[in-house]
């Protein structure tokens, strides 16, 4: 299948999106001395309140925060808490440690910081005494502006190794944020069926190209309405169809609020003009929006909006019950059949998902509690605890421990990324020390839910990762983009290499598809920019 991934999903649960992607890792430093009236042990610190920043721009003091109790009350004024920073963070007053003292209820404010490395998730750590498990206030970069390149995968069966290849796109400079999808089209051995959009700033315009927009890259298009150019976006995703001789592709670009939105489409002979339309219907303040080949979805304060997105025009339907749902994670595949689908959080924090065509929701039973982020696909749903506990639900680890029910698979996950079709699943995830970990289970092939370490350079740490069907991801500290193919049933999979030319790398996407029981396509975009 397809993969594309909005980036703008605003801090809220997790808070962090995704699933984005999150943390980068910490290191716990020594405590400070704890108070001589109390035991070491009786303190405990907890985070209060996580952080949204943008890179290369100072995150004020007291955004991220912890709490420190004695006995389980407040901490009294002034008891020592010790600071650290990840790689990419630097305090603004210089160095990445900091000594600080609790305020009132036991409130402990991270001095002001500012990120210099790559957009992605990361995380700062709290201790108040040696002897105590320290805690961490995680936190979600937004890039700032840079450039775009287009990455490119070989095609080839599971046995084969895969190669990657980059596009400069001409002319686009300030672009923050995309999506890009695609399928099995090819010019020679290398994957060129991609669309893809990304937003640029300042001004939120929508720059798109691919196989079946119209432009292929490295050239490129406005996105306009009659016109004129949609402005104000902040939120924009893409698909592609992957159905044999379907040539469609579209996409949806959403503002601030419901009264701007967008979608374009071009039908499934790949000829004609690109049609874009505003959708009609939505109201509230915009939280996520995403689009798959059959349905376009927008999440906002007033609940989860659909509507069927191939036609030339767009009215919008509200998913009864929805409201005060804080994400969302959506899905399809047209192939041989169609399959979609998703899933939402919704505001008492149970997971609900839908795959009928009246989007009627079912709940999720055994779903874990404090839920910061999910992903759903055709035979599996995913979610990331506020404890970093990573969780499984259906038919692809039918052949797992616990089965197709909600099943803890990991536990110290700071970030994930998961992909699925009919009975397989997989992904990847970052852990507390940057570490990244690829997983894969099949209950069609009798495979349980198994593991593999896919290290990156020497003494880099990864702050993103993206998973699809053999096409994998990851952004560096190094701020290098590191990728790999392969499933963990294939023998072709190889282990993350960084890509050639690329440096200043501070965020990307990635798409893949394998055909059944044919070749596997994939590729991404990658912005860079200069350091801040």
């Amino acid at each position: 299948m397809t993969s594309a991934t909005p980036q703008d999903r605003r801090i809220n649960r997790r808070t962090i999106i995704r699933g984005a992607a999150w943390s980068a890792p910490v290191i716990a430093v020594a405590a400070a001395a704890p108070s001589a009236a109390a035991s070491p042990r009786e303190f405990r610190i907890a985070p209060l309140s996580d952080f949204a920043a943008t890179r290369c721009v100072a995150t004020s003091a007291g955004t991220a925060r912890f709490r420190v109790t004695l006995r389980g009350a407040a901490a009294p004024v002034g008891t020592p808490v010790a600071l650290q920073l990840p790689a990419g963070l630097t305090f603004t007053a210089g160095g990445t440690t900091a000594n600080v003292t609790t305020v009132a209820d036991g409130v402990v404010n991270v001095p002001a910081f500012t990120v210099t490395g790559p957009a992605g998730s990361y995380a700062i750590t709290g201790t108040v005494n040696a002897q105590v498990s320290p805690a961490q206030v995680f936190g979600d970069v937004n890039p700032s502006p840079g450039t775009v390149t287009e990455l490119r995968r070989s095609v080839g069966p599971a046995t084969t190794a895969p190669t990657f290849s980059t596009v400069a796109m001409t002319g686009i400079t300030t672009a923050t944020l995309g999506a890009i999808s695609g399928d099995q089209a090819a010019t020679g051995t290398v994957s060129t069926g991609s669309n893809a959009a990304v937003i640029v700033s300042p001004g939120g315009s929508v720059q798109i190209w691919g196989n079946n927009s119209g432009t292929q890259a490295p050239a490129h298009s406005i996105l306009a309405v009659g016109g004129t150019n949609v402005s104000g976006v902040r939120f924009v995703d893409s698909w592609t169809s992957v159905q044999t001789a379907n040539a469609g592709a579209g996409g949806v670009a959403a503002g601030a609020t419901g009264a701007a939105v967008y979608q374009w489409y071009r039908n499934g002979t790949g000829a004609g003009p690109l049609t874009t339309t505003p959708v009609t219907g939505i109201s509230g303040n915009v939280i996520d929006a995403q689009s798959n080949d059959g349905y376009s979805y927008v999440l906002t304060s007033t609940g989860l909006y659909w509507w069927a997105n191939t036609g030339a025009t767009a009215a919008a339907t509200l998913i009864a019950g929805t409201a005060g749902a804080t994400q969302f994670s959506s899905y399809a595949v047209r192939e041989t059949a169609y399959t979609f689908g998703g899933a939402v959080l919704m505001a008492n924090g149970s997971v609900q998902t839908w795959s009928t065509a009246a989007h009627t929701l079912t709940p999720r039973a055994g779903f874990p509690a404090s839920i910061r982020s999910i992903e759903a696909g055709p035979s599996a749903v995913f979610a990331l605890t506020n404890d970093g506990g990573l969780y499984s639900s259906g038919g692809a680890f039918s052949s797992s421990t616990g089965g197709a029910n909600w099943t803890q698979r990991a536990t110290g996950v700071s970030a994930f990324s998961t992909w699925s079709v009919s009975n397989y699943s997989g992904g990847s995830y970052i852990n507390a020390t940057g570490a990244v970990t690829q997983f894969f289970a099949a209950s069609a092939s009798g495979i349980a839910y198994t593991t593999a370490a896919r290290a990156l350079a020497s003494g880099v740490q990864a702050v993103k990762v993206f998973a699809s069907d053999g096409t994998y991801l990851a952004l560096g500290s190094d701020r290098r983009v590191y990728a790999w193919g392969g499933n963990l049933d294939s023998g072709g999979a190889t282990l993350p290499a960084a890509v050639t030319g690329i440096s200043n790398a501070i965020d990307l996407n990635v798409w893949g598809y394998h055909q059944p029981s044919g070749s596997f396509y994939g590729g991404g975009y990658i912005i860079t920019s200069t350091t801040c």
